[in-house]
Formats: structure tokens, C-alpha cells, sequence
């Protein structure tokens, strides 16, 4: 069998655009398999339930004949036949790789759960560094303003002009000051995105007295602060080392001591106000999903549970049966009836999901 048949066939079928609807229709469907990953996860399903059929659920509620109702009806037979098959795989392709970015998700919440010793969601942590860092980066500011004195002190001397200091304090501000959001990625990837130690955090940290949850806390936002303060600081050093070309008394040792210093401080400042100010943020652990799919996700539950249980005992009557059947009374003549009556119970079936899905229309 030709297996690039039915994607050089589809080519031929031009179905409208629908990209709005779809990045839609993704979104919700998104939100649907995050709560049934969160209520799988806190044992409120079945345990026969698993992802796999929450994917075959979805797939079973949409088709491409209900989204492309009118551009169906103008196409054949044989290309519509070929264009459902492709609709089908790109389908099972979308929810597999939902499914992968939903397992991510979930996995680096809880990551930053533990670490920031409450629960949080990517959407309340985004909310909450929208109002963050605005602020921050004036933090980051001054700190690099207050670096650009530093440095013009310790290399200036008491024979350079006023006209020289003058020169190089402009030229260190205008070199710093872009660096401020690339300081604010750098701090908040070692504070968020870094893998965290498992020395660092245990389960019994995200229990207990408020008081003893920042303690830890702050412990462990000091040592990411010292490795954080590090990296910036060789950021620093590496762009204003070109503003002292002409200085004869400077040292590259020098600069990047005095630069890790003034990143350290920087740092620990940052991670103290996301402390003080996460702490009084009370949406860490907003989830749209569950407010919008809290009542569709309940309802998708018990159909699938409907559908196995219904399944189970579709089988278990089937498999009595065969059962009950004595193997030498099956000659090859009933194999072939069977299988010619079990072909004919599918397509049966099928016509009647095809012709309730006309009567809806």
C-alpha cells in the first residue's frame, strides 16, 4: 500500500481557512484535558480512565463534515473520503502533542509550587510578573547607575580632567542601561526556570508555619542569588569593558569583581521584593480552566464512563458467546460468516452515527 496516497490526495482538497476557529477550539479543548490531568492526578477519576480516553472523547465530538459543512458538500466521494482520513491523523497529531505540553505545564507547576513553597499556575505567575517587573527593572536601574559611579571611582584618578570623568560616566550609563531586561531575563530564568536542587526542597517546606515557609525560602533564594549574581556580573564586565580602553589603570580582575558585587546586591534586592510582593498576591493560583470547564469536564467524565462501562459489557457478553461455542462446530465456513457480520456491525453502526449526525444537522 501506497502510504503517501493520502497526503498527495488531500493536497487536492481545499478547505477554507479557519484559524480563528481552530486556535479556539484548541484552547477549550485544552482546557478540558488540564482539569482531567489535575482531577486524574487527585484521584477524583476512575482509574480505568485515563488520558488515552479523554483524547478519543475529544475526538469523537468533533468531525470535519459539522466544521466544513458547506465545502464538504461540494467535494466527491473518493477526495472527501481521503480528506476526513487526513483531518483524522492531523487530529490525533494536535491532542498528542497537547497531551505533551499539558504533562510540561502541570510538571513545572509543581516544580514552582515546591519551590515557592504555595500552589501556582503558569497563568497566575504570568499575571503576577506583569505587575512585577515593571517595577523591578527601576530597581535594576539604579543599581546599574550606581555601578557606572563605582566603577568611574575606582578607576579615575584624582589626575583625570572632569571632562574625562564626565565623558566616561555618560559612556557607562548609555552602555548599562540596555542591559536592564536582559538583567531582569537573566535573574528571573535562575529564580523560575533553573531545575531545583532536591536538597533544596522538600514537602514537608510547603507545610506548616507561614513564618518557617519564608525562613526556607529565603535561604534558598540567597544561594540562587550568589549564582545568579555571578552570571550578571560577567554579563556587565564583558560590555562596559570597552569603555576602558584608555584607562591605564584598569584591570579586567577588577571590573569583574566590582561587577558580581553590585549583581549580588542587585539580585538579592530583586528576589526580596518578589518575596515581600508574591506574598500579598493572592491569584499565584489562578487557572481559567477550572472556572470555565469545571461543569464540561464533570459531564465529560461520566460519558466516558457511560462509554467503558457499555464497552466492558459489550465484550464480556461477546467473549460468553464464543464461549459457549465448541471449537470443532467452527469450520471455516463460520469464521467467514462471522467475520462478514462483525464487518457488517461495524459499517451498521457507523450508518447510524452517520445518519443521527444528519438528522442534528
Amino acid at each position: 500500500m501506497d502510504t503517501d496516497f493520502i497526503p498527495k490526495q488531500a493536497q487536492y482538497v481545499r478547505l477554507p481557512s479557519y484559524s480563528v476557529t481552530r486556535d479556539h477550539r484548541y484552547r477549550a479543548e485544552k482546557m478540558l484535558m488540564r482539569q482531567f490531568m489535575l482531577m486524574k492526578q487527585q484521584y477524583q477519576v476512575p482509574v480505568y480512565l485515563s488520558v488515552k480516553e479523554m483524547k478519543a472523547w475529544l475526538m469523537a465530538g468533533r468531525s470535519l463534515p459539522d466544521e466544513f459543512r458547506e465545502t464538504a458538500e461540494g467535494i466527491e466521494g473518493r477526495q472527501l473520503l481521503v480528506a476526513e482520513l487526513a483531518w483524522t491523523s492531523a487530529r490525533r497529531r494536535c491532542l498528542n502533542q497537547m497531551e505533551e505540553e499539558l504533562q510540561e505545564e502541570l510538571e513545572k507547576e509543581k516544580r514552582l509550587s515546591l519551590q515557592l513553597r504555595r500552589r501556582v499556575t503558569l497563568e497566575g505567575l504570568q499575571m503576577f510578573l506583569s505587575i512585577f517587573c515593571p517595577k523591578a527593572e527601576k530597581t535594576v536601574l539604579t543599581f546599574l547607575l550606581d555601578l557606572s559611579n563605582e566603577l568611574l571611582n575606582s578607576f579615575t584618578g584624582s589626575h583625570s580632567s572632569k571632562r574625562s570623568k564626565r565623558a566616561l560616566i555618560t559612556k557607562l550609563q548609555h552602555t548599562t542601561e540596555p542591559l536592564v531586561k536582559e538583567v531582569m531575563g537573566t535573574a528571573l530564568r535562575f529564580l523560575l526556570d533553573e531545575p531545583e536542587p532536591l536538597s533544596e526542597v522538600n514537602s514537608s517546606q510547603t507545610q506548616g508555619p507561614a513564618a518557617s515557609r519564608n525562613s526556607s525560602l529565603a535561604s534558598v533564594l540567597g544561594n540562587r542569588a550568589e549564582a545568579a549574581g555571578a552570571e550578571i556580573g560577567k554579563q556587565l564586565a564583558d560590555t562596559t569593558v570597552s569603555c576602558f580602553c584608555l584607562v591605564t589603570s584598569f584591570t579586567k580582575a577588577r571590573l569583574l569583581h566590582i561587577c558580581t558585587s553590585v549583581a549580588q546586591k542587585m539580585v538579592k534586592a530583586i528576589y526580596k521584593r518578589f518575596v515581600v510582593r508574591s506574598e500579598s498576591f493572592h491569584l499565584l493560583d489562578f487557572d481559567e480552566s477550572f472556572i470555565i470547564a469545571e461543569d464540561s469536564i464533570i459531564f465529560a467524565v461520566r460519558d466516558m464512563d457511560k462509554r467503558v462501562r457499555a464497552l466492558h459489557q459489550l465484550v464480556s457478553v461477546k467473549n460468553t458467546v464464543v464461549c459457549s461455542v465448541a471449537p470443532a462446530d467452527r469450520t471455516d465456513d463460520n469464521k467467514h460468516k462471522e467475520n462478514k457480520l462483525g464487518v457488517r456491525a461495524f459499517f451498521s453502526c457507523m450508518w447510524i452515527k452517520i445518519k443521527r449526525v444528519s438528522t442534528e444537522e
